[in-house]
């Protein structure tokens, strides 16, 4: 029997490569190599470079709360960068383009010598601020969007009601967790989740993690305000990357048009689709016709996600590299207790 998952995952698989295909065909394949060919390397790869200065802000984050919550042992600024990589790679891949990874994370940390469920719970923490600060400058863009009178009444009343909806669970989040109520704890009992009984079992630990992430932010608010900051330079990039892909395509972008095309399309990366695939087109294409700007949003797009192939490719040389290795100790580990259980006989 087909599981539900399955075709849950399925359903929105289709629905992206049937958008990323109608959004090829709106664009035009002659068109879209026309643009890219324009495209000189040299700009890539200067957009490449300061895409790495960001991903090291997002493996910083990672590395201060880690070095927060567990200072036994010193792990390496590049060791939380390269792994960071590789859960990036993972995710993208994965239904959960924006939580795929996680897991490798939590193994590569315990393999540095950091518990489990330490691990776990920096992996939540970092997670959690950076799902937040993105949900926040996505309403951000959608609240400037409302005041533009070019968005009609029903699209506004839509838009303005999952902003706020998603700006008060973002609140509340935040709010329970440093007053140590619990947010998890909170949706358990007002969804009646212990009913059900695949998720009901797995409250002990969810309430365990959440204690853990509570104690955080309460006794770390100096480190907290750090890690805002960061995360509010990673998401600010996004923005940077948005007026330079456009201004090297010959397309000077306003403030207005670019916070809006970097903020509202990103929506597409909280769906359960493998890289917002086809979602991020459409929604930059609709974005940049809304705002009247004259640019090839497929082909736009298509230089951001090459940015991206080539931190996946990275990605994935890291994540086989440390499995290698994961593998080779966990074969001599054995061999060697099996050796001594040998001797023993």
């Amino acid at each position: 029997m087909i599981k539900k998952k399955t075709v849950f995952f399925v359903f929105f698989m289709l629905l992206g490569v049937a958008l990323f295909g109608t959004s090829v065909y709106n664009s035009g394949i002659d068109n879209i190599i026309k643009v890219l060919s324009e495209f000189s390397l040299l700009k890539f790869l200067f957009l490449v470079a300061i895409s790495f200065f960001n991903f090291y802000l997002y493996s910083l984050r990672w590395q201060i709360i880690v070095g927060t919550i567990f200072k036994e042992k010193k792990i390496s600024g590049s060791t939380f960068f390269w792994d960071r990589m590789a859960a990036y790679a993972i995710s993208y891949v994965t239904p959960m383009s924006n939580m795929g990874g996680e897991p490798l994370r939590i193994l590569l940390l315990e393999e540095e010598g950091v518990p489990k469920k330490i691990g776990t719970s920096s992996v939540i923490i970092d997670k959690a601020l950076e799902t937040s600060t993105l949900i926040i400058f996505i309403c951000s863009g959608i609240l400037v969007a409302l005041l533009d009178s070019r968005v009609d009444y029903t699209s506004k009343t839509v838009m303005g009601t999952a902003a706020m909806v998603m700006l008060f669970l973002v609140f509340w989040f935040y709010y329970t967790s440093i007053r140590g109520k619990g947010f998890f704890s909170f949706l358990f009992k007002i969804l009646h989740l212990r009913k059900i009984k695949r998720i009901a079992k797995f409250e002990e630990k969810l309430n365990e993690f959440e204690r853990e992430m509570n104690s955080f932010y309460r006794q770390n608010p100096k480190a907290l305000r750090i890690l805002m900051l960061i995360s509010l330079f990673t998401v600010l990039f996004i923005l940077l990357e948005h007026f330079l892909v456009a201004y090297f395509m010959g397309v000077n972008l306003s403030f207005t048009q670019a916070f809006l095309s970097s903020t509202i399309p990103y929506f597409a990366l909280l769906l359960p689709v493998p890289g917002g695939l086809g979602i991020l087109e459409s929604g930059h294409t609709a974005v940049f016709l809304l705002l009247g700007v004259s640019i090839n949003a497929f082909a736009f797009v298509f230089i951001i996600r090459l940015r991206d192939f080539i931190f996946i490719l990275f990605g994935l040389i890291r994540g086989w590299h440390r499995g290698l290795k994961i593998m080779k100790k966990e074969y001599r580990e054995e061999f060697i207790s099996n050796g001594k259980e040998i001797q023993a006989e």
